[in-house]
C-alpha cells in the first residue's frame, strides 16, 4: 500500500528499488479491487488518491474535449487515460515502466474494443523518455513521490507540453509534523519518498523550468480515503480472509492505519496542483 493509496508505478529504479517496484505488480488483486477500487472509487482502479474528482475538475477546468491531446506520466493500469478519454473522447498517452501494469493497461484497453482507439500506452522511463509530439495537458497523478528524480521527470513533462500547456499533479508531501520514523517507515513500505513541503515543493516545478506554480491542500481527501479503506478492510474481512492470507490482510490493516494516522497528524498531507510550460517567445518578440 502507498500514500497513493496503495501504489502506482516505479520508475527509474536502481537495485534496491527493484524490490520496491514489485509490490506494484499486485494492484489488480482482490485486496486493492474490495478495498479501494469498490469502496472508494465506485469500482474504477485508480491507484491513487485523487481519483475521479480530480479528472472531473481538470476536464471542466481545461475544457478536455476530442481536440485535447493529454500525456499521463506513470500511468500505470491506465484507469486514468481510460477515464478521461470515455469521458471527454481526448486522445491520451500513457508513459509507464512497470511491465505488470502495462500489460494491464493494453489488455484492459483492448477489451474496452474500438471506443479507446485513441488511448495509448507506451514502455518509458519517464525521467527519460522523449515525445514526439506535444500535448496540451500532461497529469502525473500519486507518482513523483515515487521517483528518485522527480525534477527529471517534470523537465520531460514541461517539453512535452505545447507553449504554455498545463500540467496537472497530485501527490503527498512531507507536513509540518515529519518525523524520522515516518520517513523511513513510508520508503519500507512502497517506495514512498513524500515530497518536500512548504515553499520547497515550488522549488521542483520551478527548477523544472516550469511557471505559475499553484498548490492546494487536499489532505482531507486523503484522510476521507484511507477511512474508507480501512472501513472496508473490517466491514468485509469475512470476504477477504476467503481469498488472502491473514498474514497479507494483517499487513494490509497495518499499513492503512499508519498512513491514516500519518496524514491525520500532519507528518504527511496531499496536494493537488499546477504548472504551466512558459509562453514561448516569438521571432518578433524575441528581437
Amino acid at each position: 500500500m502507498t500514500g497513493a493509496p496503495p501504489g502506482a508505478s516505479r520508475e527509474n529504479a536502481a537495485p534496491d528499488e527493484d524490490d520496491k517496484n514489485r509490490i506494484y505488480d499486485t494492484v489488480t488483486g482482490p485486496l486493492w479491487r474490495t478495498t479501494v477500487y469498490e469502496p472508494v472509487h465506485g469500482g474504477w482502479e485508480f491507484t491513487n488518491i485523487a481519483g475521479a474528482r480530480l479528472l472531473d475538475d481538470v476536464a471542466a477546468t481545461f475544457r478536455v474535449g476530442p481536440l485535447t491531446h493529454v500525456l499521463e506520466l506513470c500511468s500505470g493500469t491506465g484507469a486514468v487515460a481510460r477515464y478521461l478519454n470515455q469521458r471527454t473522447g481526448c486522445a491520451v498517452t500513457g508513459v509507464e515502466l512497470n511491465a505488470a501494469q502495462l500489460a494491464c493497461a493494453r489488455r484492459a484497453r483492448a477489451e474496452a474494443g474500438p471506443g479507446m482507439a485513441r488511448v495509448s500506452f507506451v514502455e518509458g522511463d519517464v525521467t527519460r523518455w522523449q515525445p514526439d509530439r506535444l500535448y496540451d495537458l500532461a497529469l502525473v497523478v500519486d507518482s513523483l513521490s515515487l521517483l528518485s528524480d522527480p525534477v527529471a521527470a517534470l523537465r520531460n513533462a514541461r517539453r512535452a507540453l505545447c507553449s504554455a500547456g498545463w500540467l496537472v499533479f497530485a501527490d503527498t508531501l512531507a507536513g509540518p509534523e515529519m518525523t524520522a520514523a515516518t520517513q523511513r517507515r513510508a520508503w519500507d513500505l512502497d517506495g514512498l519518498r513524500p515530497l518536500p513541503g512548504g515553499s520547497r515543493s515550488d522549488d521542483l516545478f520551478t527548477a523544472a523550468g516550469l511557471a505559475d506554480v499553484h498548490l492546494v491542500d487536499a489532505t482531507d481527501t486523503a484522510v476521507a480515503c484511507f477511512q474508507t479503506i480501512a472501513d472496508a478492510t473490517t466491514e468485509r474481512a469475512g470476504e477477504l480472509a476467503a481469498v488472502v492470507t491473514a498474514e497479507e490482510l494483517a499487513e494490509w490493516r497495518t499499513a492503512t492505519d499508519f498512513y491514516l494516522d500519518a496524514y491525520r497528524s500532519g507528518q504527511l498531507t496531499y496536494w493537488h496542483g499546477l504548472a504551466r510550460r512558459p509562453r514561448r517567445a516569438t521571432a518578433r518578440q524575441a528581437a
